[in-house]
């Protein structure tokens, strides 16, 4: 189906996941997410990773010493979730609670443990106020978001209050640039960009990028166009209306076009109708499928010579993981299984996981004379100080690595081709090593 790229794109610096990019551009609509929750189980993976030799994994550079004793100390964090509504992911609170208890276990931060305020937020504007205004008022350290598509809205308010927002992604405009919010792993412009640098290399001309029919889908256009005209890349603009998608029409009028690629940076549902079609049609360029995994075990052979892109390593690609990522990767599914959530381990979950793992690193190099705080939170986060990537490359979320989103701690990420492998089934493999996109683009 999908022609081979040979290129290998080397990673410049340091940095890390799933977005980066956003995992979801049309949440609102109920029955993709029906379609998402039927294959929830399958291998819903939305970064993974690089080989040895790479900028991958942690560094020997770390954000700080550490911070000594706080035994009988507890930090008070805020999670907010998307869940419960039209619009639920579990997954993106599971991941980061597995990991909060195995690090409250082993000892917590430094011997203080980690006291969770949750709330469930409906994707709604008001749903994540409300959220803000609850964590506010329990006077937390710092506000995780597993996900929250709404949660722009509330922005503000955590800033007035001068607590911390992170994430393990971005999942809207004005996180991107806000300087009291942080997204652990790779900026959305470097998901946009990343496929027209492969395209690039491979010495292709014109490509024919997909865009659902949405706010999201619209604001997007004119990023990828900018950087299609930095590259010399002539787009094909292909609007797809996410409820009844005519996938087939959309993809044979690409063809038709001349187009040698065909990316959409899309949800499940639209990689499942964006590869489905291209088979049917038989083009016979790239198809490249955003960060989508699970359209694999739903389109089967359909999916072969495909690709895809990541932030992270996820457990199918532990095989070609640095070692100290691999004990990780095992680390986490035991854990998940540990939980009665093994249905969740290839899904979102290793996002705040990862990210979880990561800001323990930040909090434990707070010194112990300095009491954890929204404001030492802050200034550990702002230090420009290396923080160790624990399922992906490291982090520099003070030195901006994605200048136009400020927010993002990373700017890397690696591209993977599906194959069969020897016992039959689909697996990932790497054609592209993680890359510095900014720095990349920027040539």
């Amino acid at each position: 189906m999908a022609g081979v790229l040979s290129f290998r794109l080397v990673g410049i610096g340091a940095c890390i996941y799933l977005g980066g990019g956003y995992f979801m551009s049309n949440y609102r609509k109920t029955r993709q997410r029906r379609v998402l929750s039927a294959i929830a189980a399958g291998s819903l993976v939305l970064s993974l990773a690089a080989c040895s030799g790479s900028d991958s994994g942690s560094s020997d550079t770390t954000a700080a010493p550490d911070g000594g004793d706080r035994t009988g100390q507890t930090i008070k964090v805020g999670y907010v979730n998307n869940e419960g509504g039209v619009f639920s992911l579990p997954e993106f609170r599971i991941g980061g609670e597995v990991a909060i208890n195995a690090i409250n276990a082993a000892g917590g931060v430094n011997g203080a443990q980690i006291e969770v305020v949750s709330c469930l937020a409906d994707a709604s504007p008001e749903g994540s106020i409300n959220c803000a205004n609850k964590l506010i008022e329990a006077g937390v350290v710092l506000a995780y978001t597993g996900i929250d598509v709404a949660s722009d809205a509330a922005i503000s308010l955590y800033a007035k209050a001068k607590i911390p927002y992170i994430t393990s992604n971005g999942w809207g405009p004005a996180q991107e640039k806000d300087p009291n919010a942080f997204i652990m792993h790779a900026a959305g412009g470097a998901y946009f960009s990343t496929p027209l640098l492969a395209f690039k290399e491979q010495g292709i001309k014109k490509v024919a990028v997909v865009f659902e029919d949405t706010a999201a889908g619209r604001a997007y256009q004119p990023m990828i166009n900018d950087f299609a005209k930095t590259l010399g890349l002539e787009i094909i603009t292909t609007i797809i209306d996410p409820v009844k998608p005519d996938w087939t029409g959309a993809l044979a009028t690409s063809k038709s076009q001349g187009a040698e690629a065909i990316w959409g940076q899309l949800q499940e549902p639209g990689c499942i109708g964006l590869v489905t079609a291209a088979d049917a049609v038989k083009f016979d360029g790239i198809v490249f499928a955003g960060s989508c995994s699970v359209y694999m075990s739903v389109t089967g052979d359909k999916a072969i010579g495909s690709y895809n892109q990541s932030d992270l390593y996820f457990p199918n690609t532990r095989a070609v993981a640095p070692a100290e990522i691999q004990t990780r990767i095992d680390e986490y599914v035991a854990a998940m299984k540990a939980a009665g959530q093994e249905k969740l381990i290839d899904g979102f979950a290793p996002a705040p996981y990862s990210a979880w793992y990561e800001l323990r690193s930040v909090l434990q190099s707070i010194d112990a004379a300095t009491e954890i705080t929204s404001e030492s939170v802050l200034a550990a986060l702002t230090s420009g100080a290396t923080i160790p990537g624990w399922l992906g490359p490291d982090l520099r979320c003070g030195a901006k690595p994605w200048p136009d989103a400020p927010s993002a701690c990373s700017s890397m990420i690696a591209v993977w081709k599906v194959v069969k492998l020897a016992d039959g089934t689909l697996g990932r493999e790497q054609v592209a090593d993680f890359v510095d996109a900014y720095a990349a683009l920027s040539k």
